[in-house]
């Protein structure tokens, strides 16, 4: 139950709808989620008069926006979309992504269901969506100024056909999984919970989702078909997709944990690199402001000569690009592409003659400085390791790949502590 639900879903969607009615717009367009329905009441079918009654606070932030918005169909043409779980051929479905690396891995739960796997939602793919939408705006003229429409394959996917296939895909044979009774899945759930809980690091698996095991969401949206003249394309079709998402898992390993760390991250599920991403956001001008003064004062006025001599917005701007860097280092949680970013620094500097001391001192000081002010915010206390390690980590990567370049360049040796041993040039 986080504010950000109400802040973003319903605020920001209140707003976006105010402004529309400035622009005389032909139809809105909002995306609502299938899960606004509880399965628990689903004796049969969801269709689009299935009443919005679950009580979890997206699918409540979902349900407040569905009802603003039909009152502003009275001012402007508006559609509401209700959608399946939404995939991609790098997955990007937090739930999804968290099943094929548990089955595809060599751990002691690689293959244990809960209960008797028979949990099931609807699954559409990204492409699917995108033809559903252009399917409403081109029939935009043709519909009522309300309307509620489903964004789904009929029936729905079960976990045991989820594993089935990506057994059958990735080892050429059926593999059994391990049902586990519900009573017990609920023990191993609520200790790994509070285990992790301790050490700061909470399983993806949360003990609310026990309420749904075995449970379906099934759909029959032929009503949206039939009105929108709109069918998905087989090829799509999650069983049949399963044999892309793990190629690219498999092909592109680097890729595909970025984007799906960032849908896990939608999920709620506190990872530690985006807990850091946010205190970065949060402190960026702190932190810049801090770095700039540091690196400008006057007991440094020696250690900084060549950054000195830089207008201060050119100054300010070098320090902002460094600290982006590190954002999208924490982000990504893949600290190689600052290497780009490192052999680009060293090549301009040596352009401006910049000794490699004074390069590798202001790197340094950018680390220390943005891991002082992270360690001391309180929502980062349990992470202050993880925070040393991640902004000095990248700090010392991009310190060494600059001092390589300026070694090759400059014919210079650099010692282990980045200070400059006179050497042969090479050509």
């Amino acid at each position: 139950n986080k504010p950000e639900y109400v802040q973003t879903n319903v605020n920001g969607t209140r707003h976006i709808l105010r402004h529309a009615e400035k622009l005389g717009i032909e139809r809105f367009i909002f995306t609502s989620s299938l899960t606004v329905t509880r399965f628990e009441n689903n004796h049969g079918t969801i269709d689009e008069n299935s009443p919005a009654d679950a009580t979890f606070p997206y699918a409540v932030s979902k349900r407040r926006c569905e009802q603003i918005i039909k009152e502003y169909s009275q001012k402007f043409p508006c559609a509401v979309l209700r959608l399946a779980a939404i995939f991609s051929d790098w997955c990007e479905y937090g739930p999804l992504y968290m099943f094929l690396m548990t089955w595809l891995s060599r751990r002691w739960n690689a293959r244990i269901i809960a209960g008797k796997g028979e949990t099931g939602i609807p699954y559409l793919h990204v492409n699917n969506l995108n033809s559903f939408i252009l399917q409403v705006m081109r029939k935009s003229k043709q519909l009522p100024r309300y309307g509620l429409y489903i964004a789904s394959p009929d029936g729905c996917t079960t976990h045991n056909e989820l594993y089935h296939q990506t057994m059958r895909y990735v080892f050429g044979q059926r593999i059994k999984p391990i049902h586990l009774p519900k009573t017990v899945a609920a023990l191993g759930l609520v200790l790994r919970d509070v285990s992790g809980r301790l050490i700061g690091r909470r399983p993806f698996e949360r003990p609310w989702m026990l309420r749904y095991v075995d449970k379906q969401l099934n759909v029959d949206a032929s009503f949206s078909r039939k009105t929108l003249e709109w069918l998905p394309s087989p090829r799509f079709n999650i069983k049949r997709r399963l044999l892309f998402l793990i190629a690219n898992m498999k092909t592109n390993p680097l890729e595909w944990k970025r984007k799906n760390q960032e849908a896990i991250y939608k999920t709620g599920l506190e990872d530690p690199n985006l807990l850091i991403l946010e205190a970065m956001l949060e402190k960026e001008n702190e932190i810049i402001e801090r770095i700039v003064s540091l690196l400008g004062a006057e007991s440094f006025k020696n250690s900084f000569h060549s950054y000195k001599q830089l207008p201060s917005e050119e100054f300010r701007r070098r320090v902002e690009y460094i600290y982006e860097i590190l954002k999208r280092t924490v982000r990504s949680g893949d600290r190689l592409h600052s290497l780009t970013y490192a052999r680009a620094l060293a090549m301009e500097r040596i352009r401006e003659n910049f000794d490699v001391d004074e390069v590798l001192l202001a790197v340094h000081v950018v680390g220390t400085t943005v891991t002082e002010v992270l360690t001391q915010q309180p929502q980062l206390k349990h992470l202050k390791e993880r925070v040393r390690d991640e902004i000095m980590l990248a700090i010392q990567l991009i310190a060494d790949e600059v001092a390589d370049v300026y070694e090759r360049i400059t014919g210079f040796r650099i010692n282990g502590n980045g200070a400059i041993t006179n050497g042969l040039k090479t050509d």
